[in-house]
């Protein structure tokens, strides 16, 4: 008790912080959920659902497919007909390929029609602001909570990179070069991140540095394999934005894609030299690169896993409803998530390099001070993707 008490008092500010953020998440939450007046499509509350069998029929890949048949009564929350009762119909499938089921509590975007004082109308979709509010809440609060001023920090990264990332998308519909604005976002997200998180020091530019370095080694290498092996299907894209800029979009994807894990690899290797060459008062070149070997094995295995879960994650559920409906797993593999492979294979090439570019970097830059010996640094740091661990 006495240990909870003199905590409280010596973190009297954070409390009174967190808790002054958690009353204005809340209203903010509540304010969320009854937000109807903002929108200028129609919103309808559902106050009851009654639902019945409307068939059974065989599905694609041979299991029966129920389909149901909803009748909903809702109320609507804004615009010319408000506070009048509605009934719209839905019809689904229990697989919810290509409908949605709805239920009580549910706000719905309409279109209604009133027949002689009979309210009916169609549904176009689901309300689903006030889910993500409450995700960013319960984000923004773990973070606060847990990181302090650190997560402060954080949050302002997260604000500024995705300001310019909508900047820089304004630059390309007004007809700006597509790679230049491309080159600019890869600059501007690895420089603010880092520098915005770490300050202005030796290890941050190292690692701003590696981290330019290696995305335009994915950029050359990219090239080279389609001028060399055949370009990919663009084609089968969900979206085409144009025949000129396809490919380009599709790269820029990829780069943006793996520039987190290409920046945490830079960063935690300049990072670990600096503080070896700090705490180390003589340390030669052979003894350092022997050290960045065994933490860039480690980061490496790691950060090639998570850019792996992240793309399964993304693809995860359209795989999983396109097998259970019928679609067959090879041919979804080339034709629906070939892309993701790609992306998957070009960024885990980036972390790769990242390893050894970041350490022929870092040792550069914390060279001075180093005990001198007779291993030529290039020599040394090429051999970090050859050697094993010995384990």
């Amino acid at each position: 008790m006495e240990e909870a008490k003199k905590y409280i008092r010596s973190n009297k500010i954070r409390i009174f912080s967190l808790l002054i953020l958690f009353i204005i998440f809340v209203a903010i939450f509540i304010w969320t959920n009854n937000n109807y007046s903002i929108y200028k499509s129609t919103i309808a509350k559902v106050i009851s659902v009654s639902e019945s069998l409307d068939k059974t029929e065989e599905g694609p890949n041979g299991r029966e497919e129920n389909y149901y048949n909803q009748v909903i009564t809702a109320k609507v929350k804004n615009g010319q007909f408000k506070g009048e009762i509605v009934t719209l119909k839905n019809t689904y499938s229990s697989s919810v390929l290509k409908n949605e089921k709805y239920k009580n509590g549910d706000d719905l975007f309409v279109s209604i029609k009133n027949n002689a004082g009979e309210f009916t109308g169609s549904i176009s979709g689901l309300k689903r602001d006030k889910f993500i509010v409450l995700f960013i809440v319960i984000f923004i609060f773990t973070i606060v909570a847990i990181a302090g001023k650190f997560g402060i920090y954080t949050l302002a990264t997260l604000v500024v990179n995705i300001s310019a990332f909508i900047y820089f998308i304004k630059l390309y519909i007004l007809g700006k070069d597509f790679m230049l604005i491309n080159l600019l976002m890869i600059i501007f997200f690895s420089s603010v991140t880092l520098l915005l998180l770490g300050g202005f020091s030796r290890k941050n530019i190292g690692a701003i540095i590696s981290t330019l370095i290696t995305t335009s080694l994915i950029y050359v290498l990219y090239k080279l394999t389609i001028e060399f092996g055949g370009d990919l299907h663009y084609e089968l894209m969900d979206y085409i934005a144009g025949p000129n800029d396809i490919e380009n979009i599709f790269l820029s994807g990829v780069i943006i894609g793996c520039l987190g894990a290409v920046m945490d690899v830079s960063i935690t290797i300049n990072s670990a030299v600096n503080e070896i060459v700090n705490s180390t008062k003589f340390i030669t070149v052979k003894q350092l690169v022997k050290s960045i070997r065994e933490i860039g094995h480690d980061i490496m295995g790691t950060m090639i896993n998570v850019l792996m879960f992240s793309y399964m994650g993304g693809s995860l559920a359209i795989v999983i409803l396109k097998i259970i409906n019928g679609y067959n797993l090879l041919r979804m593999i080339q034709f629906d998530i070939s892309f993701e492979i790609v992306r998957f294979l070009i960024g885990s090439i980036g972390i790769v390099a990242a390893v050894p570019i970041s350490a022929l970097v870092a040792v550069l830059f914390f060279r001075k001070g180093m005990k001198k010996d007779d291993t030529d640094i290039s020599d040394s740091i090429i051999s970090i993707n050859d050697s094993n661990r010995g384990r």
